[in-house]
């Protein structure tokens, strides 16, 4: 008996080894063989051709070509479908090409070829690497004209969210327009930023008959540009400036923010599969005009700010996840102001020009509140802007944005969120 399993032993290990170092077993299938002689005659022709392959019944084939010619006019439309079994190739390859039913045999087999050994190549490569290379050539019609590209770019993003009952009504929406200007080593961007919103809802009746209505608006405008140069690989200087203008009901009548920064990154610039990974350091300057005097006494103020922000993220296809840790404080007295934010958020690209923005954002912060002595208490559209002075905040958003990108093809992003 023990013979017998030593036997079987061998013949695993000398069949295993024989199909590690055998050919590439193929067999053509003529599914719809059309008018030309393509399949069988040419594709058979191919694979006895080239040493690496070898012609095989379908049952042992390592990859199984299926071959269907569609009429069109004079011409057949062949589909090659390449399916195979070879460990780190891909399961299914289909290419098409168009041969012309009229023209020499010659001629038939020049244009097939090169997609023949374009299918086939993946499955070679995988097993033997050096059997296979590649190069690259000047197509007769690929005009010899220089394309005409643009370091410059526009983005429009766009959300909206509403609610609709008899008595409660309410609406919001947020509108953002970019332009950009992207090389290698310098990037520059302005933008403007405006959201609004409206509630209608009944009012509310005191003890005393009074009506205290509970109608709000809300609206914020905000813009700014910023410029960041990389002046080595790993090592960028940026600075920026953003001023926002916001409702008679919101914590500032007018802000501003003008920081600069430096920052470390991990990544290239261009790194081919959009991860990144980096930190920063920003110092400037905040101005701030308040609505309500807050319990400093204050209804302007000026201070010193800075932080250390940290961003990174991973790209998966057309899906990007991301995290993103952020500071801001003021810099001669920390605990009076200073914000922490983590922001884990995934892009998903929708279309050529489209994507969708998922995010949350979890906030800690201490600001100085507002004086409860400058409060209406019969305002409500005043009382419920106050929460800026909450500790803790959570946010969340969802939004499509519409873009179109620099068409000369350099990727630059350093310095993202100054």
């Amino acid at each position: 008996m023990w013979r017998w399993l030593l036997i079987a032993g061998l013949l695993c290990v000398a069949t295993r080894a024989r199909a590690q170092n055998a050919p590439i077993h193929v067999a053509v299938e003529c599914e719809v063989p059309g008018r030309t002689k393509a399949c069988p005659a040419f594709l058979l022709g191919f694979v006895d051709a080239n040493k690496v392959l070898l012609s095989s019944p379908r049952a042992g084939a390592d990859v199984v070509i299926y071959a269907t010619a569609n009429e069109v006019e004079l011409v057949d439309r062949l589909h090659l479908r390449f399916v195979g079994q070879v460990t780190g190739a891909p399961p299914v390859i289909e290419l098409d090409v168009d041969l012309d039913s009229r023209a020499t045999d010659d001629q038939q087999r020049a244009k097939l070829e090169p997609v023949f050994l374009s299918g086939i190549a993946l499955f070679v490569s995988a097993r033997y690497p050096s059997a296979v290379a590649i190069t690259l050539s000047v197509p007769a019609d690929l005009t010899a004209a220089k394309l005409a590209t643009s370091p410059w770019g526009v983005a429009l993003g766009v959300s909206a969210n509403g609610n609709y009952t008899e008595k409660y009504r309410s609406a919001s929406t947020e509108l953002s327009l970019i332009g950009r200007y992207m090389e290698k080593r310098f990037r520059a961007l302005s933008g403007v930023f405006v959201n609004g919103g409206l509630n209608r809802q009944p009012p509310l009746t005191l003890d005393d008959g009074t009506q205290v209505s509970l109608d709000s608006n809300q609206w914020a405008i905000r813009g700014g540009a910023e410029a960041i140069y990389s002046f080595c690989p790993r090592w960028s200087l940026g600075v920026g400036s953003y001023t926002s203008f916001e409702d008679p009901k919101a914590q500032y009548r007018y802000s501003s923010r003008t920081r600069a920064a430096i920052e470390w990154d991990m990544f290239p610039a261009d790194d081919p599969r959009g991860n990144r990974l980096a930190v920063f350091y920003h110092l400037g300057w905040g101005i701030e005009r308040y609505n309500i005097r807050n319990e400093l006494g204050e209804t302007f103020a000026q201070y010193p700010l800075h932080g250390i922000d940290a961003v990174g993220t991973v790209r998966h296809d057309k899906i990007s996840y991301g995290l993103t840790l952020s500071s801001d404080v003021q810099l001669d007295h920390p605990s009076r102001r200073h914000l922490l934010t983590a922001a884990p958020f995934v892009t998903f690209q929708l279309g050529t020009h489209v994507d969708l923005n998922l995010a949350v954002s979890i906030t800690q912060r201490h600001l100085p509140a507002p004086d409860p002595a400058a409060i209406d208490p019969l305002d409500f559209a005043q009382l419920s802007r106050l929460s800026y002075a909450e500790p803790l905040a959570l946010t969340g958003t969802i939004g499509l944005t519409l873009h179109w990108d620099p068409t000369n093809g350099v990727r630059n992003d350093r310095l993202q969120s100054i």
